[in-house]
């Protein structure tokens, strides 16, 4: 589908934030998939900035495209190690976007990626509506919001493991939460192997999700017990997760099913963590079994 199939708006306000949508990655040519993206962008967030954070080596006249929709584009040199899922590469570009994002006075901020796109719209209310709804658990005085990540690869036992893939949050925040260092351990082979033994095992070895994640909650003062029930706990007190069909996300990439994660036979540690999952964990944790043998 592209832009001139989109006939929704999203609502007139009467105060609207200052938003930057951030849009990291490779553009994606294929049916002009980005560029469609950014004109869909430019009718559901008509006032927010739009910023592409991409490579140095893309194509000249492919960006030029995107300029002529009065889209600030920054070309980054890539770095010399991508490590695991190009964790270093999501640092680099996302980290730029959200730093120009602040110097174009942006005072909120939605990451997402390159080869996604949301339809919906009225997002930039919904999402600001979240961090008033549900303020962040007093004590941790460097974050002044919670942050707001979306169901799509967030799963309910991996510890500590807020999808990368798109982040809101007040412009401070996801800065502090974006700006670490490079991730440039190296693993070898057995590394992995233990790493992929158990759930327990993926979250100690603190690779993408989790260590971005773990950074910021570190940066705040949280201090990480590394159990389900703690995880659960900063899950209540720092972030919110919303359904990716409430933001109607697409991502074409490995495949086009809408529900990757879904099954019904039997309790998979592979479960997302849905808003309705959240709700739960954040009005009454305390009333909750915890399952801590999932992570074995």
């Amino acid at each position: 589908m592209n832009s001139s199939s989109v006939g929704n708006q999203s609502d007139e306000v009467k105060n609207q934030r200052r938003l930057a949508i951030v849009i990291q990655g490779p553009i994606i040519s294929k049916n002009d998939f980005t560029l469609e993206t950014v004109k869909i962008y430019k009718k559901h967030f008509s006032i927010a900035f739009i910023i592409l954070s991409t490579w140095s080596d893309e194509d000249v006249a492919v960006i030029g495209r995107f300029k002529e929709l009065d889209v600030s584009v920054i070309l980054n040199e890539k770095p010399a190690y991508a490590n695991a899922s190009n964790i270093n590469f999501q640092i680099v570009s996302t980290r730029s976007g959200i730093k120009k994002a602040q110097e174009l006075g942006a005072e909120y901020v939605l990451k997402t990626r390159t080869d996604q796109r949301m339809y919906a719209p009225n997002i930039a209310d919904y999402l600001y509506n979240i961090t008033e709804t549900f303020p962040v658990k007093s004590g941790y005085g460097r974050q002044r919001k919670r942050i707001v990540g979306v169901s799509l690869n967030t799963f309910k036992y991996r510890m500590y493991g807020l999808s990368d893939m798109l982040i809101y949050g007040h412009i401070d925040d996801i800065l502090l939460y974006w700006d670490v260092a490079l991730d440039e351990r190296r693993f070898s082979n057995e590394d992995i192997r233990k790493a992929s033994v158990s759930l327990r095992g993926f979250a100690l070895w603190r690779v993408c999700e989790v260590y971005l994640a773990t950074e910021f909650l570190q940066k705040v003062g949280r201090k990480l017990e590394w159990s389900l029930a703690d995880s659960w706990g900063v899950f209540r007190d720092h972030f919110c997760v919303v359904d990716k069909e409430q933001l109607d996300l697409f991502w074409p990439k490995y495949n086009r099913r809408e529900y990757r994660w879904l099954g019904y036979a039997e309790i998979a540690n592979s479960q997302e963590m849905t808003f309705r999952e959240w709700l739960n964990i954040y009005s009454n944790l305390g009333n909750k079994q915890i399952p801590e043998e999932m992570l074995e």
